[in-house]
């Protein structure tokens, strides 16, 4: 039996849809640009899946993340032009989870994709501000597997897959504070009860600006989920410490 897990995900608009916005001169605002990250995300989960009515914790902290993370990949892509961009962020994650609840103990493995599609309006850019509203489609397809055991005797074992489209509405706001530094904040709603009763992310994190095409950004991001459908069921929240590298092309 695995150790604990879970890492994920999810969710998202991520660090490229918080993270790609880069302040640009007026004059150069109708060209095009194309600006793609790559990051990683340590995250803590809270909250429970749900499978054929038998529910499983899910608690993971931060020193459990590495360790039961069985494969992660993680990347954005931003095409823009003027005021207008599109953008497209994935996640996809296999993971092992345990747990210990009294007398039962849970089991699981997950493999997870998340994609985040917006399309995001800028209304403010100024030389040292930026800030952009994004709508779009939150992507989720999960495939889980769940043993159940009560004092070492098995009492359930199951499998279920799962795939729904979210619709989500957000800003995104970039603030110059240096040279180098700036601060970037993201956050979006969604779900509505057309897939998820609801889905939500935020985002806030401080960057380093390395030369015109580069930067790094340190930040904090929790991306919550939560989705029912007959017997199944995905109710958590991720939440951790983000770090990525941007280009710009």
């Amino acid at each position: 039996m695995k150790k604990t897990i879970l890492c994920t995900f999810l969710s998202s608009v991520t660090l490229a849809n918080a993270g790609s916005i880069t302040t640009e001169p007026t004059s150069t605002i109708a060209d095009w640009e194309i600006r793609t990250a790559l990051y990683g995300w340590a995250s803590a989960l809270d909250g429970n899946v749900t499978l054929r009515g038998n529910q499983a914790p899910v608690d993971v902290g931060f020193d459990d993340v590495l360790e039961n993370l069985d494969l992660a990949l993680m990347g954005a892509v931003e095409i823009s032009r003027g005021k207008w961009s599109v953008l497209a962020d994935v996640f996809y994650a296999e993971l092992s989870t345990g747990n210990q609840n009294g007398n039962r103990s849970f089991d699981s493995e997950l493999e997870q994709f998340m994609g985040n599609f917006v399309i995001s309006r800028n209304l403010i850019i100024e030389p040292r501000t930026k800030f952009d509203i994004f709508a779009g489609a939150r992507v989720m397809s999960l495939k889980t597997e769940l043993e159940i055991d009560t004092n070492l005797v098995n009492t359930f074992t199951g499998s279920e897959s799962a795939s729904w489209v979210d619709p989500i509405i957000g800003f995104r706001f970039e603030q110059e504070l240096s040279d180098h530094f700036f601060f970037r904040a993201l956050g979006d709603i969604g779900g509505f009860g057309v897939s998820s009763d609801l889905t939500w992310q935020a985002l806030a994190g401080i960057g380093y600006r390395i030369n015109d095409s580069s930067s790094l950004l340190l930040g904090y991001r929790g991306i919550g989920t939560d989705y029912e459908k007959g017997d199944f069921g995905y109710d958590v929240i991720s939440h951790g410490v983000l770090l990525g590298w941007e280009c710009k092309f």
